[in-house]
């Protein structure tokens, strides 16, 4: 292959581990999936996941030469853990491209797609991690990064959309990246200037909340309406983001002007403020409501688990409890973005026993949610999520203010 000519022994003997490594778990997964799924869906699945297959060796294949820590340090001889856990994600990923294009597996596989994205992401929050404590990160460490985020999140969408549980529109926001770097592009092939990206506190946080959003939904118990209505929830933060930074970058604003900071700063009050506490009080109204209407007898709850076989006589009051504690901690701005994930499944569970209502359990879920995307900076006791949040693990520099 022409992409691979004058690399290093080294990298070459590496590449093609990854390679063989890669169409082991190729033919193991087709075999496995053969016994599990009827024709012709695992031979769809093996096109599939081979195309990706080849797009991923490619990308490894084609940015070898970027394995240094600097542009003009000496090239590294050995991949490193951090491009390692990387390329493990792109195994994960060539395995869940492979279920385009057919119908939601059933039973034994329904989760498997889920499972496959979960992991994904989960390795994502630590190879960048793995690879500065260990002093092998590299611009190819990079590349892999941003090209596998980007494929995982397409494919992750596409399954979302085919197993009716996005609205089609999402897939412009899973290309939102590619669309930004695009117009960057064009800009600057009509000789027009592009701005460096101005400074943000929660451009990760949106990022990290929207690929979370993205895992859940693909969980086999999710559907419409309740998926459309957490679709919405969750662009809306993220068209946003994207669209503060490319009126930053193409100087249609001007991040350092005296206006812009007063604006902004009104913005961030409402947003970081005023609103995240409305949702706060309501997400704790709505949940003792629906508290009082469940107990004594769980009229709605009890028959659900039932159905779905995991009642037990201690289920019922340990949720109870759990709801009571999260609507506490919620109140008090104790832990409450994680509080607020609670009270979403308080919603999720009242959705899924009684049917959606809009104006009680639909509402709980906006409210948390939105408690959970913007946090608890007035009137809080304890965050401890914040600096895990807004902290580069491994790297040592100050968050953005």
């Amino acid at each position: 292959m022409s992409l691979l000519t004058n690399q290093p022994p080294s990298l070459l003997r590496r590449w093609g581990l990854a390679a063989l490594i890669y169409i082991c778990v190729w033919l193991l997964g087709y075999w496995s999936l053969y016994s599990y799924w009827h024709y012709p869906y695992p031979g769809r699945w093996l096109l599939l996941a081979g195309l990706m297959l080849l797009v991923a060796l490619t990308i490894l294949g084609r940015n070898l030469r970027h394995n240094r820590r600097a542009d003009n340090a000496p090239l590294l001889p050995t991949l490193g853990y951090g491009n390692g856990m990387t390329l493990a994600r792109g195994l994960l990923l060539l395995m869940l491209t492979g279920f385009l294009f057919s119908p939601r597996p059933t039973d034994p596989l329904t989760w498997l797609p889920a499972i496959l994205f979960t992991i994904s992401r989960l390795i994502d929050c630590f190879d960048g991690y793995v690879a500065r404590i260990t002093r092998h990160d590299t611009k190819l460490g990079a590349i892999l990064d941003i090209e596998f985020d980007g494929l995982d999140l397409l494919v992750a969408v596409l399954l979302g959309i085919q197993y009716g549980v996005l609205p089609f529109w999402y897939v412009v926001l899973a290309v939102s990246r590619q669309l930004f770097v695009a117009g960057l592009w064009l800009r600057s092939r009509a000789g027009k200037p592009n701005r460096d990206l101005p400074p943000s506190d929660n451009r990760r946080i949106i990022a990290a909340y929207q690929t979370g959003f993205i895992s859940v939904m693909l969980w086999p118990v999710f559907a419409p309406p309740l998926s459309i209505l957490a679709s919405w929830l969750f662009a809306i933060p993220l068209i946003f983001s994207f669209g503060r930074d490319w009126l930053a970058v193409s100087y249609v604003i001007d991040p350092a002007s005296d206006h812009y900071q007063r604006v902004r700063s009104a913005i961030k009050t409402f947003f970081e403020g005023w609103l995240p506490l409305a949702a706060r009080l309501v997400a704790v109204s709505l949940t003792v409501l629906i508290l009082w209407r469940e107990l004594p007898t769980f009229p709605h709850w009890q028959p659900y688990f039932m159905q779905i076989g995991l009642l037990g006589d201690w289920l019922l009051p340990v949720l109870v409890g759990l709801f009571v504690m999260a609507a506490i901690c919620v109140l008090l701005g104790i832990a409450g973005r994680v509080a607020a994930l609670v009270l979403i499944y308080l919603a999720c569970l009242n959705i899924w026993s009684g049917g959606l209502n809009w104006v009680e359990n639909g509402l709980l879920f906006s409210a948390a949610s939105i408690a959970t995307h913007l946090g608890s900076r007035w009137l809080n006791l304890w965050q401890p999520e914040e600096p895990i949040l807004r902290t580069h693990f491994g790297k040592r520099e100050e968050p953005t203010a």
